[in-house]
């Protein structure tokens, strides 16, 4: 027994498990390979197109020489940064910065909810259709058009709202020149291109509602807003 146990002393424990892993996990990608092929393309448009341009990264510690690239630019560290920190419009960019996300989110986040839930109470189909072609058809519209309508939109001179506002007897606000608006330009442009994708993602959550939730809910004795703000906005 003790000749034994000092056999089984002087053996590697970890070896053989690690081992029969490393198999069974190449076993089981080529038992499931029609699998890994299916996800083989989203998997290399990532690889490609997110985590591959962050190889550039780097130019921000060098000091990038474009006839040396990337690889033969010399290291400066933090210079670059210690200078950006230091510069006499640093706050005013952060504040900037910090002002357009914060809006953005705010007016970004729960237009598409509203839009969901508003949508899912429609009862008339060809309505219900035709407004959501009209909200998520901007999002496949590229953003050199979308500036294009927005100048054909709000021109100070050609612009169709403005042209609305002044036959309403108003004076138009300068939209395109006036630096006050250009954060609520910058923010409701992007939610016009994007609430409506993102309202399809929330229209299908909607769809996985169990309808007898709602059932009992009218048994109950429940309005369409009880049942709209405790059964479908938890389920958002």
């Amino acid at each position: 027994m003790q000749e034994t146990n000092t056999a089984f002393a002087g053996r590697p424990a970890a070896a053989m498990p690690t081992k029969r892993k490393g198999k069974g996990l190449w076993k089981r990608i080529m038992m499931n390979w029609e699998l890994y092929l299916f996800i083989a393309p989203a998997f290399l448009y990532f690889l490609i197109f997110c985590y591959g341009p962050m190889y550039g990264i780097q130019i921000a510690f060098k000091n990038f020489i474009p006839t040396k690239g990337i690889t033969g630019s010399p290291w400066v560290g933090f210079d670059h940064f210690v200078r950006f920190f230091h510069s006499y419009y640093f706050w005013d960019l952060l504040w900037n910065t910090l002002s357009i996300s914060l809006y953005s989110l705010a007016i970004g986040f729960p237009i598409p909810i509203i839009l969901a839930l508003a949508f899912n109470e429609v009862r008339n189909g060809f309505f219900k259709k035709l407004s959501q072609t009209v909200t998520y058809a901007p999002h496949f519209i590229s953003m050199v058009v979308m500036a294009g309508m927005i100048i054909t939109f709000l021109s100070p001179s050609t612009g169709i709202v403005t042209h609305m506002i002044e036959g309403l007897g108003l004076k138009s606000p300068d939209f395109l020149t006036d630096p006050r608006w250009f954060k609520t330009m910058y923010v409701f442009s992007d939610v016009w291109q994007s609430a409506g994708w993102g309202t399809i993602i929330y229209l299908a959550a909607l769809s996985g509602v169990d309808p007898g939730l709602h059932e009992a809910a009218i048994i109950d004795g429940a309005s369409r807003f009880q049942r709209l703000r405790h059964i479908n906005i938890p389920v958002l």
